[in-house]
């Protein structure tokens, strides 16, 4: 326990990186969104996907802490165990902070009228239909996978290096292609869209098994990595 407690602290040291540069990144966008919205007089809904940011943030942090803390964690005799707990428990607690301060963000919009311009920032148009709870359960859904996506990411180079990593890219490559031919060539776009717009909550709940995946894979590709 004291040696996980001490993986989170390695981490807490890198606060620009976890939780200060994402926000700046997010508020800059919804400023910049808020002063066009002043400029536009309101007279139109804006929509914008500057949210996605933070997300998109946390991807890249995962690959860039793994990659810089992993070799300095094991030189200081730390099990790879210990520090794969402690990189998780910072990731899933970070991710529950950035999911609370956006749904009290999301609550705001609606309680300003959409900030007096009609930006719909934190509120993407179809969570003007679901519960709070399920609205704050989204965010924190997608923080953790996009966590994990770059974890297991960065624990196939940890193990295999480019030779995993190349591997792995000309397989998704490979995959997207047949699904994108096979779905061009039967004429299903309109009905995978269809059906998505019909499930999407399905589908974040599925997000939820798969960050579990990517974690249990996560940690065996660990367990064989090596430090150089």
């Amino acid at each position: 326990m004291n040696r996980t407690a001490s993986i989170m602290k390695m981490h807490w040291r890198d606060r620009w990186i976890w939780i200060y540069t994402p926000w700046m990144i997010l508020l800059f966008s919804f400023a910049v969104n808020l002063i066009i919205g002043f400029l536009a007089g309101g007279q139109e809904n804006i929509y914008t996907g500057g949210i996605l940011s933070i997300f998109v943030w946390i991807f890249v942090c995962t690959l860039i802490i793994q990659g810089q803390t992993f070799p300095f964690a094991l030189g200081m005799n730390i099990r790879r165990t210990d520090y794969f707990v402690g990189t998780i428990v910072m990731g899933l607690l970070v991710s529950a902070g950035s999911a609370v301060i956006l749904f009290l963000l999301s609550i705001m919009e609606k309680m300003t009228d959409s900030w007096g311009v009609n930006l719909y920032f934190f509120n993407i148009p179809f969570m003007n239909h679901i519960s709070p709870l399920a609205r704050f359960g989204i965010y924190f859904v997608v923080m953790v996978h996009v966590f994990f996506l770059g974890f297991i990411i960065s624990s196939i180079y940890r193990r295999y290096r480019k030779t995993g990593m190349t591997v792995f890219f000309l397989a998704l490559f490979l995959i997207s292609s047949i699904v994108s031919m096979a779905l061009t060539y039967y004429s299903l776009w309109g009905d995978l869209f269809s059906w998505i717009a019909h499930h999407y909550m399905e589908l974040f709940i599925w997000l939820a098994p798969l960050s579990i995946i990517y974690a249990l894979l996560s940690y065996v590709l660990l367990r064989r990595a090596t430090v150089s």
